[in-house]
Parts: structure tokens; C-alpha cells; sequence
């Protein structure tokens, strides 16, 4: 998996997940409907916090994508060669990385 798509992975992941929790919120403690502006609000939230944080802490954040992208459960055949993939580049080396950052 290259780093842009862990980046994008991370992004739509972190999306869904700041967008679940405030639609729930928004069900059960106001217990009104959420509005389409509200949830697409939060998913924009989610993937410019997980982008933001996928720069800061480049590779724990795509060694944990990974791992919840192996976990996923594969819906069609394309998706399954793609889990089959990123469980096969999971097992890379870790190595220390000097110098300047690459961002």
C-alpha cells in the first residue's frame, strides 16, 4: 500500500468515524434527525484531523490503517485482492528513518 493510499484510507476511516459519532449524538441526545450539512461537516472534520495527524505521526498511523484495513471485512472480489495485498505489505521491516521529514 502506498502512502497516498493509506492516506486517503485514513482519511475516508477517520471521516466515517467523526461522522458516525456525531450523527449519534445528534440522535440520541437531541433526538432530532441529523441534516446532510451536518454530516458532511463532520465528515470533513474527521478526514482533515486524520490527515493532519497521519503527517505528524507518519508511520504508526499507516501501520494502524493498514491493520484496520485488514480487518475489514471483504464485500466483493476486488475488495478481497485488495485486503490480501495489504496483509502482504504489512509484514514490512520497520527501520529508523534520519534527517529531514518527508511531508
Amino acid at each position: 500500500m502506498t502512502d497516498t493510499t493509506a492516506l486517503f484510507s485514513g482519511m475516508g476511516l477517520g471521516g466515517v468515524l467523526i461522522s458516525s459519532l456525531g450523527t449519534g449524538s445528534t440522535i440520541f441526545v437531541e433526538h432530532k434527525s441529523p441534516t446532510l450539512k451536518t454530516v458532511m461537516r463532520d465528515f470533513i472534520i474527521g478526514a482533515v484531523l486524520v490527515a493532519l495527524i497521519m503527517q505528524l505521526l507518519p508511520e504508526s498511523t499507516t501501520s494502524l490503517v493498514k491493520a484496520v484495513l485488514a480487518m475489514m471485512p471483504a464485500m466483493s472480489l476486488a475488495n478481497m485482492n485488495f485486503a490480501a495485498a495489504t496483509v502482504a505489505e504489512s509484514t514490512d521491516d520497520m527501520e529508523v528513518q534520519v534527517g529531514v521529514p518527508n511531508f
